[in-house]
């Protein structure tokens, strides 16, 4: 399911998916717990988790919101997510978030990560997720620009043919805190953090992964050209394989924007302790 809607050419109903979103989970999990801390999650909260993936931060969620409080989890594909439904206060939907709608005010906190910067129509579905905000309901959006990998100075050549494309399709979160200010949020913080891609760390690990798992897509010339892209040579796809395995390798790639903002009004009070 919306599979038309996204650039994103992973699917995690696959053993190798589970496994790379895992690497994923273990990049960025404690970050995100810590800014979801930050801004309140708690006791008998409603929250909702865009594109779940592998369900840790909506597991973490549950544990935070307990009996009182839901959770409820999408994401095209919700397979990982199965174990999660025996939990009574999580909901798994699987659905197409640009196409997807929910009752007005029906969330004290929205977020996502690594999510919208894939989605084609990605303005137009945090437009369509603001009237779900409770009044002082609060989003955190966790989303990558691909930028610096752009002005990289003098990089590798498999790093210009593979990593730069890419990166450069990432363009999206740049523009959040202007689109949030539009919809008239408030209290916009844009927290950009510095992503380097070097080798043999839990970063390279991860991009290893994902690279030995896209390859089929990278070297088809259909759905390449589907996606308006030329396919990539297999050969030097496996020398940046190589490099991200290489200790010495280092090169700008991301930033991370991790944005949060308020709906107006009075939110939830905070839980007694």
């Amino acid at each position: 399911s919306g599979g038309e809607s996204t650039r994103y050419p992973m699917w995690n109903s696959t053993d190798d998916e589970a496994a790379r979103l895992g690497k994923l989970q273990g990049l960025h999990d404690e970050a995100t717990v810590r800014r979801l801390r930050a801004l309140g999650v708690g006791p008998g909260w409603h929250c909702l988790e865009l594109g779940a993936g592998a369900g840790s931060v909506t597991r973490w969620m549950a544990d935070e919101v307990g009996p009182t409080g839901r959770v409820t989890a999408v994401d095209r594909d919700a397979s990982q997510l199965r174990r999660l439904q025996q939990t009574p206060q999580v909901t798994v939907l699987e659905d197409d978030l640009t196409t997807m709608s929910f009752p007005e005010d029906s969330f004290d906190v929205i977020h996502s990560r690594s999510v919208l910067m894939h989605i084609d129509a990605a303005d137009a579905a945090v437009t369509g997720l603001i009237p779900a905000l409770r009044p002082g309901g609060i989003v955190l959006f966790e989303e990558a620009d691909g930028a610096p990998a752009a002005r990289a100075v003098d990089p590798p050549a498999p790093f210009l043919a593979i990593m730069v494309p890419l990166a450069s399709r990432w363009t999206w979160a740049r523009h959040l805190p202007e689109l949030l200010e539009k919809l008239g949020l408030e209290d916009i913080h844009d927290d950009v953090r510095d992503g380097p891609l070097t080798g043999a760390t839990p970063v390279g690990a991860f991009w290893h992964h994902t690279l030995r798992s896209i390859r089929p897509f990278l070297t088809d010339a259909t759905r390449m050209g589907a996606a308006g892209a030329a396919p990539m040579d297999d050969a030097i796809i496996e020398a940046m394989i190589a490099l991200l395995d290489d200790p010495a390798f280092v090169m700008p790639f991301a930033n991370r924007h991790n944005v949060s903002a308020r709906r107006p009004g009075a939110g939830r009070p905070p839980a007694s302790p």
